[in-house]
């Protein structure tokens, strides 16, 4: 493993994120969870460096962030893109994804952090804020076009605490 400061793999983890090639690891000591994202943020806020997930609450991974203070942000390449698909559309709750995909689930730098053994690069975060989105929240063109069914995203809000390129 060797550390880095994201700010220097920026343009790549977003790349990265934009592409849906990103999965986000969570467990809660009993179970673990992947769940493919391909919106999100990455920048500093609070004086912080900060990931935010975008999380909807019909989503299982949902369930984890009321159990889970830590997750980690896995950036896969595109040679996984079959296991990024299954992860994308199939629940956690019903079939094991590391099983499922081949994927190999290890300790992170912080030992209850879930992290996927073949990403590229990996970051973990630790909880600081979980927000709701509402429609009052919104600009209404926004509202209209990604939340016609109101199922709107909770933002998880992870001070990035380490990150690391996987070898």
């Amino acid at each position: 493993m060797t550390e880095f400061k994201f700010p220097d793999h920026a343009l790549e983890l977003l790349e990265s994120l934009k592409s849906g090639r990103v999965l986000i690891g969570v467990s809660d000591g009993v179970e673990m969870n992947l769940m493919t994202v391909a919106w999100g943020f990455l920048g500093y806020t609070w004086n912080r460096p900060v990931f935010i997930a975008m999380i909807r609450p019909s989503r299982y991974t949902h369930d984890f962030f009321r159990r889970t203070d830590v997750f980690s942000v896995n950036f896969m390449s595109q040679e996984w893109q079959d296991a990024l698909n299954f992860c994308g559309t199939r629940s956690g709750k019903y079939i094991d994804k590391f099983r499922e995909t081949g994927l190999t689930p290890i300790e992170g730098v912080t030992t209850s952090v879930v992290v996927v053994k073949e990403a590229d690069k990996v970051l973990e975060c630790r909880v600081i804020s979980r927000e709701a989105l509402t429609p009052f929240s919104l600009n209404e063109s926004i509202s209209s076009t990604f939340y016609g069914d109101h199922s709107y995203h909770s933002l998880i809000f992870g001070e990035i605490t380490d990150s690391y390129l996987l070898p």
